[in-house]
């Protein structure tokens, strides 16, 4: 379908003031650093269980960008989506340093990190729980064959196609003189950026939904082998670790399902956006959308904390509250057949 030049004014444009924004997400962001600081405690010294260093360190940078990148949206970067108008921009504490589409860059790198460390956590346990010599028992090199496939897949698409929708400042005033003649003012903002091409929006719209589709096949067949290896272990492994081993996979799957519900819903509603008409006000619902997903950190660490037994012990004793003590089990125990 060719572009065809819109004479129309854009609501959106029309106040660009997003005053209400920048202090909620700020805010956000400090409540979530505080719960960060309390959980990145409890890993470094209140952690009773004796985890794999590999574990700790792949849960903890999963953690960080997870964090990162939800400080980073709202606070230093404090992405405008302007849709339905094809353009954003920011107004966090960087936005006068660098432009949005330096910032964005930064943040992809941060998220898909997140991405990987959600992938090579069940990897992990994977490694732990599969019987030598079985079928899923693979090597150390298999691993790392399917770790760089990983690594290969979620970086790469979204990296491509957002490096490659780059486009100079006088190619995007040019865009929007011939297609959007009624909207030049918005090059009054610092740091703007401007799809000049409609396919490069819609392909990186296409390559998010691949990638979340394949993405959550692949993570669902991970999971259905882990149940499988925990089953099939029933008579050789202890009532004890078996048990943990349940419930160490399904507080994963709790916690990743949250995560799921704020960044999918934040980009859904943001897709949407970009297909209503000009004249439609836009601002507010794409501020929700931008507090949605700074706030997904914060319930995932709450999920954390109370999920491990020994993370809530040590709150609720701080609190003179009494709990049952847990059954002390090795979280990354390497099974022996």
């Amino acid at each position: 379908m060719v572009l065809q030049p819109n004479e129309n004014e854009f609501t959106v444009l029309q106040d660009l003031d997003r005053f209400p924004q920048l202090p909620l997400m700020n805010f956000i962001n400090l409540v979530s650093t505080a719960l960060h600081s309390l959980l990145f405690y409890l890993i470094f010294y209140e952690s009773s269980r004796k985890e794999s260093q590999m574990y700790r360190f792949i849960f903890l940078t999963k953690t960080i960008t997870l964090w990162g990148s939800a400080v980073h949206w709202g606070s230093l970067h404090s992405v405008v989506f302007l849709f339905p108008f094809p353009g954003l921009y920011g107004i966090g504490l960087l936005s006068g340093v660098f432009s949005s589409f330096v910032l964005m860059n930064i943040w992809i790198i941060l998220f898909a990190t997140m991405v990987l460390m959600m992938f090579l956590i069940l990897l992990v346990r994977l490694k732990a729980l599969a019987r030598p010599e079985r079928v899923f028992s693979f090597s150390t090199s298999s691993y790392i064959i399917f770790t760089t496939f990983l690594i290969l897949f979620i970086y790469s698409p979204m990296s491509y196609c957002w490096l490659s929708a780059y486009s100079t400042p006088d190619s995007m005033k040019q865009f929007v003189l011939n297609y959007y003649p009624k909207c030049l003012k918005i090059f009054e903002i610092p740091g703007i950026f401007v799809y000049d091409d409609d396919w490069k929006f819609h392909r990186l719209i296409y390559c998010s939904r691949i990638l979340m589709g394949v993405s959550g096949g692949i993570y669902v067949i991970i999971c259905q082998i882990i149940i499988f290896e925990i089953n099939q272990q029933c008579k050789t492994l202890s009532y004890h670790v078996v048990k943990y081993h349940r419930k160490a996979l399904k507080d994963t799957l709790v916690q990743n399902a949250i995560l799921l519900v704020f960044v999918t819903l934040a980009p859904l509603i943001q897709i949407l956006n970009a297909y209503k008409k000009p004249e439609e006000n836009t601002i507010n619902i794409t501020i929700i959308a931008n507090l949605i997903f700074v706030s997904a950190p914060i319930p995932c660490t709450l999920a954390v904390i109370f999920q491990n037994t020994f993370y809530r012990g040590y709150i609720f004793g701080k609190l003179g509250i009494k709990e049952r003590q847990p059954t002390i089990v090795d979280s990354t125990h390497k099974v022996t057949n």
